[in-house]
């Protein structure tokens, strides 16, 4: 029979559910036995944590010869099934699935069990924030996706968050994923808050640089979410009102074999939108508004095959009418709109092939709609995306696992764009100018389809040569189908358990990218600009001091070749592959997690650099050479809970204004811009708290809860704002205070 496990971080089992019967009194001795197990405890680094996990528990009957009647008296009735022994089984959950084989019966014993754990990192860096802390981050309006801020090697990319900026690497070059499926929206409006409900996720992953070859197609760093499954152990549901959005989630068990999830959540900003807004500048269409929606249901149609679906979406729309034009930028004039939704559906089977062999298949079918008008530039595409994923893990031997497979992604668009021709990826200060001073151009694609199709395959190695040494030696094979090109790429991470506090890790390898689709479409770019590359490399320490503290330093180098940029002026056929990137650096963090506390710090010191053809080698625009981030939370008791978030950052470079000259056609002056990104903006800084005070109402526990960001005002500077001239400019301040008050109930 199948049973499902709860392990809380003690080890013991808080729960076990039956998931495939073996009849009635089988059922209720399993459970009661099963009750009984003490595991040793699930870790991720140091961090004991709660797991559930699938556990098969096999009754072997027991065969007694048969009595002779006339001369032995008649046998007695076989005993009741004694309680097994308490097996401690590791439940590591850092990397990725490893159903093993744990505790397999002797000759004497009459029970077997297979459980589902989790095997160590195949990258070299992996930063986990554990779900019990997504959404208790200061500053993060509880939101699990920025969580991530307080982890080194995460640049700051705006006031609510935004863009990924992983280890120097721009924008496009890291990805987002949700269940190992790219998200066109990582955030709300760019930053305000995730697309997807931070209670259905289990664990948030961050792999800034030298990642699995499982993932591919940037040179930058990759951000993945896993979703967790529905609770079986009854009917559960949250209801979540905030000064932001509200939100809800129920969740119910299937017929012991599954459960299934529903949540939803809209914005309440349109609640306060005259409020903020002057009333002299918009005439308001329609506020800003988002929502997004998630289900998930699970089932075990099998023992040794466990089935998944999910639906998701998300949709932001913000409509806005210019009273008057802009007086400093005349292009900016009329209805501003922006809207960007999606869907998905997606289909996962996780299946045990054999003892040692284990499978996972993935298909997802995703729409996205997107439309921008912005005084003359207008924009609308509407694209269909297919992605699917498959991976087989072998346990060759007890030294040597093999992880191969493939994963494709497809997106076929059409839509319309009029606007400024599109610039470089970054590094361009025109493309903060006046839309009057743009040449428009108009693409139209309402009869062509662009069609990306990207399949890979991949294949990894984990080579255990001695039991504290690791090395996983990968490769992975990317074909581009838009710009018809592919790339091979080879990776190889180590681990090394010098001690069993202390781990030395390193890390090299090739990552390819391909251009942005707008920088390859025939008749109006360059439809032969080619993938670009980066060599990733890395070296690092753990150690662990005590049971509570962990601490890592790790420097890395990246060297970025064949990149895309501009050509001079803009000119035919605007975009090719010369330039290049060096980004170097080292992060310092530490974690301290206790019954009561925990706390997070990371000290980042980088410097990337970028070079344009053959022009001078520059900063890139988001260079942050300090980032230093705190991260403390306490239990107080009676049910209060208090934390602060601190964050210390150098400035973005800012390219200066030498000048203007005037421009009689638009009726615009035009900026003579210095030397690109020659001068930094002011040092950030920012005190964010959070505090919350929970209540048990017998099956209910209610919260109240108060997330204020920029605690102290602190008045940082975003960016200038100049004259019409550009003879006088002042600095643009960030947010003020911003304080996000809200009430959740649990059942």
């Amino acid at each position: 029979m199948l049973l499902e496990l709860l392990i809380d971080a003690d080890g013991k089992v808080s729960e076990a559910t039956v998931v495939e019967s073996a009849g009635e009194p089988f059922d209720a001795a399993a459970v009661e036995a099963a009750k009984q197990f003490v595991f040793e405890p699930a870790r991720r680094g140091e961090e004991a944590v709660p797991v559930r996990l699938s556990y098969r528990y096999v009754f072997e009957a027991e065969v007694s010869p048969e009595p002779e009647p006339e001369l032995e008296p008649p046998a007695e009735p076989p005993p009741e099934p004694a309680a097994p022994p308490q097996p401690t089984p590791s439940a590591a959950t850092e990397g990725e699935p490893d159903r093993s084989v744990v505790g397999e019966p002797t000759a004497e014993e009459s029970f077997g069990a297979v459980a589902e754990i989790d095997a160590p990192p195949r990258e070299t860096t992996k930063r986990v924030v554990p779900q019990e802390q997504l959404t208790k981050i200061p500053g993060t309006g509880g939101d699990a996706m920025r969580a991530v801020e307080v982890m080194p090697g995460v640049a700051r990319s705006g006031d609510f968050g935004g863009d990924l900026i992983l280890r120097g690497a721009s924008w496009n070059e890291s990805s987002a994923f949700i269940d190992g499926v790219p998200t066109p929206m990582l955030y709300h409006f760019g930053g305000l808050k995730s697309s997807f409900s931070s209670h259905l996720l289990e664990r948030v992953e961050l792999y800034p640089g030298n990642f699995s070859a499982r993932f591919g197609r940037v040179t930058g760093g990759i951000l993945d979410a896993r979703v967790r499954d529905p609770r079986t152990d009854g009917w559960h549901s949250i209801l979540e009102l905030s000064v932001l959005d509200s939100s809800a989630l129920v969740e119910a068990p299937i017929a012991d074999k599954g459960g299934v999830a529903l949540a939803a959540r809209r914005s309440n900003i349109d609640f306060f939108f005259e409020n903020v807004v002057p009333e002299d500048a918009y005439d308001v269409v329609a506020a800003p508004l988002y929502w997004d929606y998630q289900a998930i249901g699970t089932y075990q149609i099998h023992p040794d095959h466990r089935l998944r679906l999910m639906g998701y979406g998300s949709r932001d729309q913000i409509k806005l009418l210019f009273s008057d034009p802009n007086v400093f930028d005349p292009g900016l004039r009329g209805q501003l709109e922006f809207g960007i939704e999606y869907h998905r559906a997606q289909i996962d089977l996780q299946s045990r092939l054999a003892e040692n062999v284990h499978q996972n298949l993935q298909v997802t079918y995703g729409k996205t709609i997107m439309v921008q008008q912005i005084g003359p530039l207008d924009a609308k595409f509407d694209g269909h995306e297919l992605y699917a994923r498959g991976e087989w893990s072998v346990d060759a031997s007890k030294a040597v696992r093999a992880n191969f497979g493939f994963d494709l992604e497809s997106m076929f668009m059409q839509g319309r764009y009029q606007g400024p021709a599109p610039p470089q990826a970054e590094g361009d200060p025109d493309t903060d100018g006046s839309l009057a001073q743009e040449d428009m151009v108009t693409v139209r694609l309402e009869d062509d389809t662009i069609e990306i199709i990207r399949p890979a395959g991949y294949v990894e190695l984990e080579i255990r040569p001695i039991d504290r040494v690791l090395l996983v030696p990968g490769l992975r094979f990317d074909y581009y189908g838009y710009v018809g090109e592919w790339s091979l790429d080879p990776r190889l991470t180590s681990r090394f358990e010098v001690t069993d506090s202390t781990t030395i890790k390193s890390g090299v390898g090739i990552y390819s990218q391909p251009p942005i689709y707008y920088e390859a479409i025939p008749g109006f770019t360059n439809p032969d600009v080619e993938p670009y590359h980066a060599l990733h490399t890395s070296l690092g320490v753990e150690q662990k001091l005590g049971s509570h503290l962990e601490v890592g330093l790790e420097g890395f180098y990246k060297h970025i070749i064949h990149r895309v940029v501009s050509t001079p002026g803009g000119a035919p056929p605007r975009f090719i592959n010369d330039g290049r990137g060096r980004i170097y650096g080292a992060e310092l963090s530490a974690k301290y997690q206790s019954e009561d506390t925990f706390g997070y710090f990371a000290y980042t010191l980088s410097r990337s650099e970028r070079q344009d053809r053959s022009d001078p080698w520059r900063l890139f625009e988001q260079d942050q050479t300090h980032i230093l981030s705190l991260v403390l939370s306490h239990q107080l008791g009676r049910g209060w809970e208090l934390g602060g978030r601190f964050r210390l950052v150098s400035g973005n470079p800012e390219t200066p204004v030498e000048g203007a000259v005037y421009d009689a056609g638009p009726g615009v002056y035009r900026p003579i811009w210095g030397p690109v990104n020659s001068e930094r903006a002011p040092m950030f800084h920012q005190l964010d708290l959070r505090v919350e005070k929970k209540w048990q109402l017998g099956a209910v526990s209610l919260a109240a809860y108060l997330d204020l960001m920029n605690a102290y005002n602190a008045k940082n500077e975003v960016g200038k704002s100049y004259s019409y001239d550009y003879s006088e400019s002042e600095s643009a301040s960030g947010l003020p205070i911003v304080p996000n008050l809200g009430i959740r109930g649990e059942l």
